[in-house]
């Protein structure tokens, strides 16, 4: 796993020196090797950087920016963030044709297979990767099917400047940051989500290239193609179109599948075990091709928030080495410890415990296998019960509905792990709306009128429920699978799982996001993801017999923190901090924030993850992070 950056335009955009230090602010994304290259070609000037993680092929000649051909004469060059799984099939097929490698890395295969099928070279790529590619007049910015690796753009001066993360495209010095440059849009959305749907981002400078895109930029302009998107079948809602045995063993084979593929390492490999049925899905895919298995697991104090005695008892089932670490955080020193890593604001608190996972993960291995993609793919999430019991909700008479509206208003307030009131209130609120509609509401925790209160600005603004809506493919579930596969997925758990992990210098991999997994999902009846009560019916199905029967039986746990209660402890502080925040208060009301505050502390309502959002925009805008650089 690395970190890329560079840009291109009708002149040199930055100096090398420049150039260098966007390179270097992605150091911890790559500690093993840096390169630079810069050159001309088809009316632009190109500069391409590069920080290395090796994990595949350790050789010094796996130095990017890697050509294939010679440099800058009529060689292809590339800058890769990323795996290839199937780059030895792919060399096969090309050294067939008499092409010659001069490295044994996933990386050479890249250029070679754009040179022999042309922008179609993405679709013959099996794994996850962003990448830019130059072949003399030409730029490429490309990203993997589902987003699991992030590339950013700033289109600046004529060109383009681009990186793994916003912070390499700030320090360009060609994009301003700062209250300014907000994208009052982006926290609109964010304020209710936690995170900024693409392809914006918070600065209005910078957007981030979608997931199964391609970006092309020469002297003639710009063009950007969408070559893959989540596809389901007209039938998938008819469960009796397929017995659920064939669909059990179908999973079973693709993941083996996924999970081999994702084995391919020359350093240590582990995986996260959660104790919840995806990481078990995948330790027992390991077992099954008899791998080495080495999982690690974190725990907390606080009841209600630990896994670890079920990971244990997982890890001892399917003959797996297990390490746990007991974590007893203190939470303003894990969110400095994280600040650097989220350069723009992000308020999955699960963050924190993904922080743990990895140090820990990291002291063995630089490769870990997880479960995450699962609840997307197979259908795990609360909200998708909620999707399920929205559609009967409707058919109540109005007054029942209000009835019920009313007792939930009277439920005490909890500060527990997602607690019940949270669901019930949020449930009621947006249970009355279309489909995707309510599905997005059902994500969003402060109401648009909530953050239209919230924002000062004059600017217009759209509803949240457009990226939802934007996404969605198909009808019924499948169209809730799709928003989830389109916008959740990509902008919040990638990204978590993308910034932790490379904090780390660790490379973490997804084997249930094989985009064979994800198109064989999408051909599926819907029965088989959901069938009240049950959640994850094909793989449940797929297990049974091959896991401990207590996965298969436990509800969906989350990998929460206890956000609520520390946001009235060791965090109060933070939120004193954020309530008198100046650049803070340049952007949202402060005495809507001052309401939000009241509410939570005297238990009124729970507005932990408005209030922890809150606080992570004033660590963006007051770490000044992201202001020019001269």
């Amino acid at each position: 796993m690395c970190g890329l950056t560079g840009y291109a335009g009708p002149a040199p955009l930055v100096s090398v020196e420049r150039l260098a230090v966007m390179r270097d602010v992605l150091a911890h994304r790559g500690p093993d090797d840096a390169g630079l290259w810069v050159g001309s070609g088809g009316g632009l000037s190109v500069g391409l950087a590069h920080r290395r993680l090796a994990v595949v092929d350790l050789d010094p000649r796996g130095r990017q920016p890697l050509w294939h051909g010679e440099v800058g004469r009529g060689g292809i060059g590339v800058v890769f963030n990323g795996e290839i799984y199937n780059h030895r099939a792919l060399r096969a097929e090309l050294e067939a044709e008499g092409v010659r490698f001069a490295t044994e890395t996933d990386t050479e295969v890249i250029p070679a297979a754009y040179r022999r099928w042309g922008l179609g070279f993405v679709e013959r790529l099996q794994g996850m990767w962003a990448l830019a590619l130059w072949d003399g007049e030409r730029l490429v910015l490309a990203r993997d099917r589902v987003g699991i690796k992030p590339l950013f753009v700033a289109e600046v001066g004529g060109g383009v400047v681009f990186g793994s993360e916003i912070k390499a495209v700030m320090a360009s010095g060609r994009v301003a940051g700062g209250v300014d440059g907000v994208d009052v849009q982006a926290l609109h959305d964010y304020l209710g989500l936690g995170y900024v749907p693409g392809p914006r981002t918070m600065l209005r400078g910078v957007r981030q290239v979608e997931p199964g895109s391609v970006w092309v930029y020469s002297a003639k302009g710009v063009e950007r193609r969408r070559w893959w998107r989540p596809r389901f079948s007209r039938t998938a809602g008819r469960a009796e179109a397929r017995p659920l045995t064939a669909t059990a063993a179908e999973v079973r084979e693709r993941l083996v599948e996924a999970v081999e593929a994702r084995l391919m390492a020359d350093v240590p490999l582990g995986m996260f075990l959660s104790g919840g049925l995806d990481s078990t899905a995948v330790l027992w895919a390991m077992r099954e091709l008899g791998a080495e298995r080495e999982a690690f697991t974190i725990r907390f104090d606080e009841a209600g928030f630990d896994e670890s005695a079920v990971a244990g008892r997982v890890a001892k089932a399917l003959g797996a080495r297990h390490r746990v670490e007991t974590v007893r955080p203190d939470p303003a020193a894990v969110v400095e410890a994280l600040a650097p890593a989220m350069d723009q604001p992000f308020a999955d608190s699960s963050a924190i415990a993904v922080w743990y996972l990895c140090r820990l993960a990291r002291r063995s291995v630089t490769v870990a296998l997880g479960g995450d993609g699962g609840d997307e793919v197979f259908a795990g999430y609360r909200t998708h019960f909620a999707w399920w019991l929205a559609k009967r909700w409707r058919g109540l008479p109005a007054g029942v509905r209000a009835g019920v509206a009313r007792a939930v208003e009277r439920l005490p307030v909890g500060h527990g792990k997602v607690s019940f009131d949270l669901k019930a209130r949020a449930f009621v609120a947006a249970a009355s709306r279309p489909a995707v509609a309510a599905h997005a509401a059902f994500k969003t925790w402060l109401s648009e009128d909530a953050r239209h209160a919230l924002v000062q600005s004059d600017e217009a603004v759209e509803a949240t429920d457009r990226v939802f809506e934007a996404a969605a493919v198909g009808v019924g579930l499948d169209a809730v699978l799709a928003a989830d596969l389109g916008v959740y997925l990509p902008d919040d758990i990638l990204v978590k799982l993308d910034r932790m992990s490379m904090l780390h210098g660790l490379e973490a991999r997804v084997p249930l996001l094989d985009h064979r997994l994800v198109e064989a999902a999408g051909r599926w009846p819907a029965g088989h993801k959901l069938r009240w009560p049950v959640t994850k019916v094909a793989l449940r199905a797929a297990l049974v017999g091959r896991v401990p029967a207590e996965v298969l039986g436990r509800r969906k746990a989350g990998f929460n923190v206890p956000m609520a209660r520390w946001l009235v402890g060791p965090l109060a502080p933070l939120v004193e901090a954020m309530a008198s925040s100046a650049t803070v208060g340049a952007l949202v009301d402060g005495r809507a924030v001052r309401a939000l505050i009241a509410e939570h502390r005297g238990r009124h309502r729970d507005h932990s993850r408005a209030l922890w959002a809150l606080v992570c925009l004033m660590l963006f805008l007051d770490r000044k992070l992201l202001d020019r650089q001269a």
